[in-house]
């Protein structure tokens, strides 16, 4: 896996780790009106049961993706080998395209842990120091930036977020349907202490963009020259 480390260029904080939390279950009440109260009496007529609609799906929950769930990357679809929140808008579709078997080998889970990434769109308000690193990791070297994606790369065990620090996975991402796929293609990344890696592309599919991802949090710039 190629890539050229630079050092540190400008102090940045990233934004905290994500906390996913599950969606609250709306359940109907019983509103007859017999008397339950076991006396054997009963009062008024027995309304009709009102239906509570069903709970509108949270974006975390309509961007879910279980693993082996087959995902359309700049038009092709891809099985993704690990579940988690593709919830990047800015790209053309992302998948881990690193194998199962090799994920749980290079993040060196447990047989009682499970892979789990989250991928949402940089958002510049709240990613101020991230984005500051960035721009100048792009000025330095001589690209333009396409597209910021914001990647955790952790497990889950018991229903829990497990925090990993070691181990990465290949990432395949689609460029935006806008971009030039004449140009060369390579990604900023963006880790805490503000220290910044340039990855180079490990296919040569003119559409996609694949990098590696490391285990912990991260901001991810595509960036063209």
């Amino acid at each position: 896996m190629k890539f050229r480390s630079m050092k540190k260029m400008m102090a940045a904080a990233l934004v905290a780790a994500l906390v996913m939390s599950p969606a609250s279950m709306v359940h109907a009440a019983d509103v007859s009106g017999n008397d339950v109260s076991g006396n054997g009496s009963s009062t008024g007529t027995p309304a009709a049961a009102v239906q509570t609609p069903a709970p509108i799906p949270t974006f975390e929950e309509k961007m879910s993706q279980t693993a082996q769930a087959p995902i359309s990357v700049a038009g092709t679809e891809i099985k993704t080998s690990v579940a988690g929140v593709y919830g990047a808008m800015s790209v053309s579709g992302t998948a881990v395209s690193t194998s199962a078997e090799d994920v749980k080998t290079a993040l060196a889970l447990t047989e009682e842990q499970t892979p789990a990434i989250v991928i949402y769109d940089v958002d510049p308000k709240k990613s101020v120091n991230a984005m500051a690193s960035i721009h100048a990791g792009a000025e330095a070297t001589g690209t333009e930036i396409v597209a910021c994606l914001h990647i955790e790369l952790g497990a889950r065990e018991s229903g829990k977020w497990i925090t990993l620090s070691d181990g990465n996975v290949a990432l395949v991402a689609g460029l935006p349907k806008s971009a030039d796929t004449s140009l060369t293609y390579l990604v900023l990344c963006v880790q805490e202490g503000g220290v910044i890696t340039v990855l180079e592309d490990l296919d040569t599919n003119p559409d996609t963009v694949t990098f590696a991802v490391e285990a912990g949090l991260g901001a991810y710039a595509i960036v063209a020259k």
